[in-house]
């Protein structure tokens, strides 16, 4: 155990300074989301009814959530750039516990996108976000976006390991976008056509939304925390199975 989690530490080491030796990614990682925060936020925010909530309080939760599904993308980029150019097969040669070579990727995805997460909520507190949880609030906060950054994390692994190419090991990212805007994210699904409101009030990515939101907003919803973890518990081991297949089919392929 202690060789595994020092070899995850020196492999989860190496990502991150190729993360900090590449300003443009990180900057890529960031830009997307808060662009999107200031578009929603100050030009169609006055447009958007939310009720009695705040857009700016409303739109943060869908776009924290964003910043990590684009930073994630990154991720499954850099996975598959290992897996072609013949890093894992080099790794494989050493005595390197084989379980860090995937978990060294996932930690240093947790923690890049979880510095993207904090540097766009404290955006989002200067343009006027305040929200009202108390310490409870927070926790519980804090908890959906851990549990939501390992298991995007592990999903990107997973993309980046069965990918045949790094462009297409980053499109599941877009898919998960694509959930995010079908969701309770940008406007109520009440708004929405019957039947698309009933896919988007089913769908992961609204009961995570749902579950930051209330709590955020000092409406603790126990339903909706609960909801939330189930799906990212269920995300994290389905793909976290299916990372392993692919693993091996990549020690079959080299």
């Amino acid at each position: 155990m202690n060789h595994l989690i020092a070899d995850t530490a020196t492999l989860t080491g190496r990502i991150l300074k190729h993360n900090v030796r590449s300003p443009d990614t990180i900057m890529t990682i960031l830009a997307m989301p808060l662009l999107m925060l200031l578009a929603f936020v100050f030009v169609l925010g006055g447009a958007m009814n939310t009720g009695s909530i705040r857009y700016v309080d409303f739109v943060v939760p869908v776009v924290l959530l964003m910043c990590i599904a684009t930073g994630v993308g990154y991720t499954a980029f850099r996975v598959n750039r290992d897996v072609t150019d013949g890093t894992f097969t080099r790794f494989r040669a050493m005595p390197i516990a084989r379980p860090a070579l995937i978990g060294g990727h996932v930690v240093a995805s947790v923690i890049v996108n979880a510095v993207s997460v904090v540097l766009i909520l404290a955006v989002a507190l200067l343009i006027g976000y305040r929200p009202g949880a108390g310490l409870g609030g927070w926790t519980v906060t804090a908890v959906i976006l851990v549990l939501t950054l390992v298991a995007f994390s592990v999903m990107g692994v997973t993309f980046g390991l069965a990918a045949k190419s790094d462009e297409g090991a980053s499109v599941f990212s877009y898919l998960v976008i694509g959930l995010l805007f079908v969701s309770s994210g940008f406007a109520p699904t009440e708004t929405m056509p019957r039947a698309l409101q009933a896919f988007a009030e089913h769908q992961p990515m609204t009961a995570i939304i749902d579950a930051i939101r209330n709590a955020q907003l000092a409406m603790p919803d126990a339903g909706a925390a609960l909801a939330a973890t189930l799906w990212l518990a269920g995300i994290a081991a389905l793909f976290a199975a299916l990372a392993a297949a692919a693993h091996r089919r990549v020690k079959l392929r080299t």
